[in-house]
């Protein structure tokens, strides 16, 4: 056996399969996806809240958007359809995690729980790499639609304008509060009940007190009530896992965007993964309309900020090792202020491995497997298909 390894050559040739077997054991969950030509080192995930598909072509087209069709020249752009509720909390809580509500419990930004832990991208991310091997970015430009907040507590049940009003009608909030908690139980009283106080305070004891919640109408509410009361925000869960996390908090494009430059300044050099959300497009959708010159603007100042982000990698040294995959949670209704029924989205992104349109669900899987994530491993299975694959003949 002395003889044996006394030899150069065998030591050599021992010592390459011993590294080759550790690196094998420590890479763990974390392999290249079959079908992958190659695994990114950086993801950046942007969400432009509430951008039609078809008034984002329309401004790419006028040559509005120089930043985001700089980006589609390097790699694509391609048709994303949603197909749960057309909403904030929803269309977020799939984007960042690969399921539908049936599955997170979201369902829309009026039901709503948070979403399982370890569900999200951040947390598969996490698991996988190492805490020390990537870090993970949250900044987000709304507050409670992509919240972190935990269970919520009687004392902000009732807002200082909700117990003026009752009070206006001679209904206090002990009076209330008791009755509710007869109906639903101590646990189940949640910030839901102040729409019920706040749209017909006059009317909130006397519906208590009568059939209304064994009503078909009455049963909605309490299942809503129930569902979202006491449990916390969608993001509960997931916030102590993601390294940085600026969130629970309105914030205008300037404010995402110079956070998102920081957090490169601070995370850029090392792997990582961000997701960036600005809300700007859908608020003057809201206050202005789909087809108005204010949410046009909104659009460009948010392309604005993605010109600034890719110009922040490049002085870093790390735009070539990163891919940005820019989407929006909805879109919006033709020409009015409410996007009640708008499935319609986008995914542009400097990767060119994105082949084909697909489903808000095939996000996630396609992200995670750009990483180097073997989504095969995940549990629950993610039902979407990777954006990188061809289209399926007939």
């Amino acid at each position: 056996m002395r003889k044996i390894w006394g030899s150069k050559k065998i030591r050599t040739v021992a010592l390459y399969i011993l590294v080759v077997l550790l690196a094998i054991s420590v890479i763990g969950t974390v392999a290249i996806a079959s079908g992958e030509s190659g695994v990114i080192k950086n993801a950046i995930l942007i969400s432009w809240d509430g951008v039609q598909r078809d008034h984002l072509r329309e401004l790419l087209e006028t040559g509005s958007l120089p930043n985001l069709k700089g980006l589609i020249e390097e790699g694509t752009i391609v048709e994303i359809d949603v197909t749960h509720k057309t909403d904030t909390k929803a269309g977020h809580a799939q984007m960042l995690t690969g399921y539908g509500p049936e599955v997170t419990g979201v369902y829309s930004n009026s039901v709503y729980q948070p979403i399982p832990k370890g569900y999200t991208i951040f947390e598969r991310l996490e698991e996988a790499f190492g805490k020390d091997g990537i870090a993970t970015i949250m900044i987000t430009g709304k507050g409670g639609n992509l919240g972190s907040k935990g269970p919520s507590s009687e004392e902000p049940l009732i807002t200082e304008l909700s117990r003026k009003q009752l009070e206006k009608k001679g209904v206090s909030r002990d009076q209330v509060l008791e009755r509710l908690k007869k109906v639903f139980g101590d646990d189940n009283v949640g910030r839901a009940i102040i729409s019920i106080i706040t749209e017909a305070p006059s009317k909130a004891l006397k519906k208590l007190s009568s059939g209304f919640l064994k009503s078909p109408e009455g049963m909605k509410v309490k299942r809503r009530l129930a569902m979202q009361s006491h449990r916390g925000e969608p993001f509960y869960n997931a916030k102590p896992a993601i390294d940085l996390f600026q969130g629970d908090k309105a914030r205008p494009a300037d404010e995402v965007g110079k956070l998102a430059l920081d957090s490169l300044d601070q995370y850029g050099k090392g792997r990582f993964f961000a997701f960036f959300h600005f809300s700007d497009p859908d608020h003057a959708g809201h206050k202005y309309g789909e087809n108005s010159r204010e949410y046009s603007d909104a659009i460009i100042a948010a392309d604005k900020w993605l010109g600034r982000i890719v110009q922040k990698l490049k002085e870093l040294g790390v735009y070539e090792e990163t891919r940005i995959y820019v989407t929006s949670d909805h879109g919006f209704d033709e020409g009015k202020t409410s996007h009640s029924m708008a499935p319609y989205v986008f995914l542009a992104t400097n990767d060119p491995e994105i082949k084909r349109r697909g489903d808000q669900r095939d996000i996630v899987p396609t992200l995670l497997a750009r990483m180097g994530f073997d989504i095969s491993k995940v549990d629950p299975p993610l039902l979407g298909r990777l954006l990188t694959e061809p289209e399926k003949p007939w």
